[in-house]
């Protein structure tokens, strides 16, 4: 669990983890990257309350999203990793069992994913549902979506931290792709737990123009990793994706970016990466 700035949130984040029911021992680390609310002070306080689960990372200096999502799951000491940010929170507290007793049975997987509900403006919302409950590495790249952050579980050795993986904004993205290439990723349909959206979330910050920007940067660095193995997929992933901003950008009024983005989107016939050098 990462964090910062969710005095409002932590606490039920950190509930939800703590009332899990399991068979096993597990381990909640929290990395409070230096937040200017009285974020740290609650989980200082949970951490007093839960000794024996909760392990508090807790930098002086900002690491900024990225370095402190990286160095938190680094520092997971189980065989597993499962995630929720400062302000998702889990529901069922039977979730990690769950989990694990599928990924125990089924070598061949490298992550577990569930339905999970949206929060927005005190409603809670089902999200899509799953086509299918098998996904692969392909399946990944070409939805519109990707497995929300509070559903995540994978295999810790699955895990790598390519020099790239270091510079991008969508970490559970890029995590999710790197961590798919060792192996299936299974989908439950049950719903276990909340996305909370809000205008403080990593999403609600960047703007069409820059969203597009940032994600064809980490597509083309995902392209280069994997020598080029899923560029048909990239590249029907990076035309939707214009399709998707540009209508936004409209919607919002955003002429400007609008424009923008429709003279990279004819420009994807000479190079579908062109538009990563307008990433601030």
């Amino acid at each position: 669990m990462i964090t910062y700035n969710h005095e409002k949130f932590i606490a039920e984040a950190i509930e939800g983890v703590v009332m899990q029911k399991t068979s096993f021992p597990f381990e909640l680390v929290i990395g409070e990257d230096c937040s200017t609310d009285s974020t740290r002070a609650i989980c200082v306080e949970y951490q007093k309350k839960y000794p024996d689960i909760i392990r508090l990372r807790l930098p002086e200096k900002n690491q900024g999203m990225m370095l402190n999502w990286i160095n938190n799951i680094e520092s997971g000491q189980g065989k597993y990793i499962a995630l929720c940010d400062g302000d998702d929170y889990w529901t069922d507290p039977y979730k990690l069992q769950k989990q694990v007793d599928f990924m125990e049975a089924n070598t061949d997987f490298a992550l577990c994913s569930h339905s999970v509900y949206t929060l927005m403006c005190e409603q809670l919302d089902e999200n899509i549902e799953m086509e299918r409950n098998v996904l692969t590495t392909e399946d990944i790249i070409l939805k519109d979506w990707g497995l929300l952050t509070a559903s995540i579980f994978f295999r810790k050795d699955a895990h790598k931290t390519p020099d790239w993986y270091y510079t991008v904004k969508n970490g559970d993205y890029a995590l999710q792709l790197i961590v798919s290439l060792s192996g299936k990723i299974k989908f439950l349909p049950e719903y276990m737990a909340v996305y909370r959206q809000h205008l403080g979330g990593m999403s609600s910050t960047l703007k069409p123009l820059n969203q597009m920007a940032w994600m064809v940067y980490l597509l083309n660095k995902f392209d280069k990793y994997t020598t080029r193995k899923f560029k048909d997929a990239i590249k029907e992933r990076i035309k939707r994706m214009y399709k998707v901003q540009i209508y936004y950008a409209k919607g919002y009024s955003l002429r400007k970016a609008a424009a923008i983005l429709t003279v990279y989107q004819k420009l994807t016939v000479l190079n579908p990466f062109l538009i990563q050098s307008r990433r601030k």
